[in-house]
């Protein structure tokens, strides 16, 4: 007899209390690994994401350092135009300048030659008290 009754409070104590108790152990465990499994699912979508966020990243840092070295080369090359441009124009400024002094200068020989001749003559009309025949 205590035999049945330690059968029949067994089964009794495993329909009614163990086996909800394990249920909801198993149920819990499968909550805890869908959840760890959702948990390492979006953790590797994140590090995917970040992996590509960072090639992005690398990838416009690239096309930006190219821009600069390409506005940079073209900013010296204007430069060097500009510079080469302002050197054309001050020689032929210079240029002119020489042209323009070489002729003033001839023309002032000229009227300093004819000036000396001028007076020249009037010296000689003084010194001799006399016009003198051209």
């Amino acid at each position: 007899m205590v035999v049945a009754c330690f059968w029949l409070a067994f089964w009794v104590v495993n329909r009614q209390l163990v086996r909800p108790i394990l249920a909801i152990l198993d149920e819990r465990e499968k909550r805890v690994n869908s959840g760890r499994e959702a948990f390492e699912q979006a953790r590797a979508e994140l590090e995917q994401a970040l992996a590509e966020r960072e090639r992005e990243l690398a990838q416009v840092a690239a096309e930006a350092q190219k821009e600069r070295a390409r506005l940079r080369a073209e900013g010296e090359q204007k430069r060097r135009e500009k510079l080469e441009a302002a050197r054309a124009e001050g020689q032929k400024r210079l240029a002119q300048f020489q042209a323009e002094l070489e002729q003033e200068t001839q023309r002032a020989r000229q009227e300093l030659a004819k000036h000396t001749r001028e007076l020249a003559r009037e010296l000689a009309q003084r010194l001799l008290g006399r016009a003198l025949a051209s």
